[in-house]
């Protein structure tokens, strides 16, 4: 039998940590379950010295009630929100909003140096021991936990409480899900557990088939929300994206256009932010300097001085090249600044490029009507398709700026409009060895997935 404690104490994968605040809001509402178990046990049972009692271990038959359902809950909420940051960090290194500043020293080649150089394989083969799950790891355990929550919540909440429960659940669900197909290669499994916590293997899956997998559980999320709007917003913006990587262009429009221009929903705040740089802090030091024209196909994210949507600080001489200098982010200038994971700006985005997509000149005025609020210039017709759709991604990429998208656009960019990746990754002289490689995506760590999952006979099937 799987128990809780289980999952608690399995919170290894890489880089996955939950912060202390959430971790100790889970064991105050197991707590309150396990008391509650005992109350309605009677107070007439027999105990003698030779009962055994471990106050750390949690039955499943302790927390069979209300508030041990919400601990479930809560801690599939810890997974979700504790992996956003990393994999923000891991798709801004890999593509051109983030570069990599340290020693040249073969002992110092790390996983951030191998993602920012597109190196795939160097990526996986760093993966491919000591039982680390890698990227995947990470993402797929919301995807575990919340099917072990859901059952639960079913059982033992009641009344709207219980949709809005599942619906939220659903949507982070669907996030990961859609976050997988747009950054790892193709061939990555889906891993899940049934609700009697036994592991249900997945096979290999294309990105298209994730994608629609996806939006089954958000359209489970708009199902069953009853109170909470935001809930039915959000999963409407994810939605909308899964189905733009999938280019149903018009149904994605139609998804997200009940959805405000104001609407954001964020990460818990109690999070610590890991792109977080504190001016002055050597601690903090990342070496993480923002892009501009990496590889020479990056997008100039610090020379066009959008203070607005990019906001950038000087921080030294890069340690590789004291010459050139290093800028660091300041859109997350505080140490548990929140991420957005989907807002009405994405939602008019999806609109603005299916627009464009259908020969609609909206898509212009949808980009103005963005920009003009905040001070931003507007922006001219460019004249050519082409052109146009650099201009649609270029906004995309800006407003989008470190929350994830970047990978999923650029991997869009080749499926849906023919783009080559040698064109729009960096690509070139390495500023610190070699040359940058030809990774388009993030792998699964086949060589540890591989070992306990009979399903997967060989590891990503494009790059």
């Amino acid at each position: 039998m799987r128990t809780l404690a289980m999952t608690l104490g399995g919170i290894h994968r890489r880089r996955t940590e939950l912060p202390t605040m959430v971790r100790g809001a889970i064991w105050r509402v197991l707590a309150s379950a396990m008391l509650a178990g005992a109350l309605t046990a009677g107070l007439g049972a027999c105990h003698g010295l030779l009962d055994v009692s471990d106050p750390t271990f949690i039955r499943d038959q302790d927390i069979a009630n209300a508030n041990g359902a919400n601990g479930r809950r809560i801690n599939a909420i810890g997974f979700f929100m504790s992996q956003f940051g990393v994999t923000a960090m891991d798709v801004g290194l890999f593509t051109d909003e983030l570069g990599f500043d340290e020693s040249t020293s073969p002992l110092t080649i790390s996983e951030e140096l191998v993602l920012d150089q597109r190196d795939s394989e160097g990526y996986e083969q760093g993966h491919n021991c000591c039982g680390d799950g890698g990227l995947l790891g990470g993402l797929d355990w919301t995807i575990s936990q919340s099917s072990i929550a859901m059952p639960a919540i079913r059982r033992f909440i009641s009344g709207n409480l219980k949709g809005d429960y599942l619906a939220q659940l659903f949507a982070y669900r669907g996030h990961n899900l859609v976050q997988m197909a747009e950054i790892i290669c193709a061939g990555f499994p889906i891993n899940d557990v049934s609700a009697d916590n036994v592991p249900i293997l997945g096979g290999p899956r294309p990105p298209d088939s994730a994608l629609v997998y996806a939006i089954t559980q958000l359209d489970s999320a708009l199902a069953n929300v009853k109170d909470s709007a935001v809930y039915d917003t959000l999963a409407r913006v994810l939605k909308a994206r899964a189905l733009l990587d999938l280019g149903q262009y018009d149904e994605a429009a139609t998804t997200v256009a009940s959805v405000s221009t104001g609407f954001a929903y964020y990460t818990n705040p109690e999070q610590f932010n890991r792109l977080y740089v504190c001016p002055g802090c050597d601690w903090s030091y990342s070496g993480f300097p923002v892009g501009d024209g990496e590889g020479g196909n990056g997008l100039h994210f610090v020379s066009e001085h959008d203070s607005v949507r990019v906001p950038t600080r000087y921080m030294q001489g890069r340690i590789n090249d004291t010459t050139k200098p290093e800028y660091a982010q300041a859109k997350y200038n505080a140490s548990h600044a929140p991420f957005v994971i989907a807002d009405g700006i994405e939602a008019r985005l999806i609109q603005a490029e299916a627009a464009l997509h259908d020969h609609d000149g909206s898509w212009l005025t949808i980009l103005n009507d963005l920009r003009s609020p905040v001070g931003l210039d507007p922006l001219a017709d460019p004249g050519t398709d082409s052109a146009r759709v650099d201009l649609v991604y270029h906004e995309r990429a800006f407003w989008l700026f470190l929350t994830g998208h970047r990978l999923g656009d650029l991997r869009r960019l080749m499926r849906n409009y023919g783009r080559r990746a040698e064109d729009i990754y960096p690509t070139g002289s390495y500023p610190l060895i070699g040359q940058y490689r030809d990774g388009t995506a993030i792998p699964f760590s086949f060589g540890v997935e591989s070992l306990y999952n009979d399903k997967l006979t060989t590891g990503c099937t494009t790059r």
